[in-house]
């Protein structure tokens, strides 16, 4: 009997410390509750059943404590990695942020150009400098990609991404904002400066050489322009004037 309720003593106290590493230390002091309740019955049970365990209170108050010290002993390491874990996500996810490349062309993506736009128009309304935003936008991008394929379309974007960087200045930040669509942010250029580097790139980008066949194509290239003005309240009244011009553009 005796040996029998020291092995339900230990094996209640193994099940409190896997439930605390498995599922943590709020389950662990669950069942620490549940195996409390079910040794202080049989304790009362075996009172007023004329069976008496082998075991004194005071040995049984012991092994009590000893299943609650399971339960917090064993649940901190849970919620001490669950903490890890989770931090570890944050950072991640910061890092994603952080990561602003466009992979085909160099360019930063539209994270890094919506927090440098509104960089941009904050200085713009400090400083009075203008500013002026550009999109690029290649048409029928979705059917280039179903007639040349992923390869083909990767060297589209290099050639365009390489010839945005020949003509414009290096203050001018490019971004990919969309699959089809270039963003540039012209420092400290008013609507007529813009219109000439319009002017400079947009027979050059109309014309595309393959790279496996080296047969020159011609691109359809749409552009939508918006300038800083100080009646402006917010840089998405910029971006909804760019994106006006590109779709009339278009038409």
């Amino acid at each position: 009997m005796q040996d029998w309720l020291t092995w339900s003593l230990f094996l209640s106290t193994a099940i409190i410390m896997v439930t605390g590493m498995m599922k943590g230390l709020l389950a662990a002091l669950g069942v620490c509750l549940v195996v409390l309740f079910v040794w202080g019955s049989l304790l009362i049970w075996s009172h007023f059943a004329a069976m008496p365990l082998r075991f004194s209170v005071e040995e049984l108050i012991i092994w009590m404590t000893f299943f609650l010290g399971a339960a917090v002993t064993s649940g901190l390491p849970h919620r001490i990695m669950s903490t890890i874990l989770a931090e570890n996500d944050e950072m991640n996810s910061k890092f994603d942020e952080l990561v602003s490349i466009d992979a085909d062309t160099g360019f930063d993506n539209e994270k890094r150009f919506s927090f440098d736009l509104e960089e941009e128009f904050s200085r713009a309304r400090r400083t009075g400098t203008p500013f002026s935003l550009l999109y690029v936008k290649i048409l029928y991008f979705r059917q280039f990609v179903d007639l040349y394929g992923r390869k083909e379309t990767e060297h589209l974007l290099q050639s365009l991404a390489e010839l945005l960087r020949q003509k414009t200045r290096i203050t001018d930040r490019k971004y990919r904002p969309h699959e089809d669509t270039f963003a540039i942010l012209l420092a400290n250029s008013t609507e007529e400066n813009a219109q000439i580097v319009i002017a400079k790139i947009e027979k050059l980008l109309q014309h595309h050489t393959l790279r496996r066949k080296n047969k020159q194509i011609t691109l359809t290239i749409a552009f939508g322009l918006a300038s800083y003005r100080e009646d402006m309240s917010d840089p998405l009244e910029l971006v909804h004037d760019a994106r006006k011009e590109l779709e009339q553009y278009i038409q």
